[in-house]
């Protein structure tokens, strides 16, 4: 879905450039505790009803205020009269800090400062948080800690564990490089490897079994996955490895939508689980207010 929209957003840009611009951005700097953040706001130049808000956050990686597909949703949202904060992903840009080093706990805490930023700078009366891809692991964090949430929107954020997330997708990646039924079971086997490798500080295995790989068929493949045990990659797993959002949706009070394309299920996405899983918790806790759709794109 995410390459979908990464065409779409092009096209909407250029079509924005070409004909109106209904809004005006201005920078905005905030902070979570003692970490300074920065970040855009899309300032409409019509608001809707007594003021709505959306803060942005931001998917995996180096994300900032120049991510075309984040800032696609900014300025899709602002032509709507709706007030938008993107954020400069901590460690990003003009913000401090190190999303290397920091859970999804940590990045929910930035979330929520952004919402209190928001609604208390521009006077709003309601600001709810849009995450992207794994933004939306952050989702329900922020949405079941921070009162100033209005409402929550998570854009292809899987519901599922985090480790199964990454199984989910390694194998499908795994498959779209071209690697055998066969050899994506080796990938899976070293994957265990890592596992081990992050739960205990035993490396020896995982540089062995390296070691064999540099003569297999999918050589250039397994030169994709971190060398060095000392990458900052495996700090990164450890602090996440067990995170589940789904505990956090069961605490989630305020309207919800997900919204998930199909067609990511061959790619990074467990879809259908993660649709399941959400039906499940939302029904244990009679909500109403949660609404689930998936779109035939991906």
């Amino acid at each position: 879905m995410k390459r979908f929209y990464a065409i779409a957003c092009f096209v909407f840009a250029f079509q924005l450039s070409v004909f109106s611009q209904n809004f005006n951005i201005a920078d905005a700097t905030f902070s979570n505790d003692t970490l300074e953040l920065f970040g855009e706001v899309f300032v409409p130049s019509s608001p809707a009803g007594q003021g709505i808000g959306v803060a942005i956050i931001q998917g995996s990686g180096p994300s900032g205020t120049d991510n075309l597909w984040a800032r696609s949703f900014a300025e899709l949202l602002a032509e709507e009269g709706i007030y938008v904060l993107l954020p400069d992903k901590r460690g990003v840009g003009k913000s401090r800090g190190d999303w290397k080093t920091a859970s999804f706990e940590d990045l929910a805490e930035d979330a929520a400062a952004s919402v209190r930023f928001l609604k208390k700078e521009y006077r709003l009366g309601k600001v709810g948080v849009m995450g992207l891809s794994q933004g939306g692991f952050i989702v329900p964090i922020v949405a079941s800690r921070e009162a100033a949430v209005a409402f929550a929107i998570d854009v292809v954020g899987a519901a599922v564990p985090f480790e199964e997330l990454i199984i989910h997708e390694v194998a499908n990646t795994s498959l779209q490089e071209g690697l055998s039924p066969e050899q994506v079971k080796e990938v899976l086997e070293l994957h265990v490897l890592m596992k081990q490798y992050v739960k205990t500080g035993d490396w020896a295995p995982l540089e062995h079994r390296y070691k064999e790989l540099e003569s297999s068929a999918w050589a250039d493949y397994a030169r994709s996955f971190p060398r060095d045990k000392d990458s900052w990659v495996w700090d990164w797993i450890r602090i996440n490895f067990d995170f589940d959002p789904l505990p956090y949706w069961g605490k989630v009070e305020q309207p919800a939508f997900i919204a998930y394309g199909a067609r990511d299920e061959q790619d990074n996405m467990p879809v259908w689980r993660s649709v399941y899983l959400l039906q499940e918790a939302f029904a244990e806790q009679h909500k109403k207010n949660c609404e689930i759709h998936v779109y035939d794109t991906g």
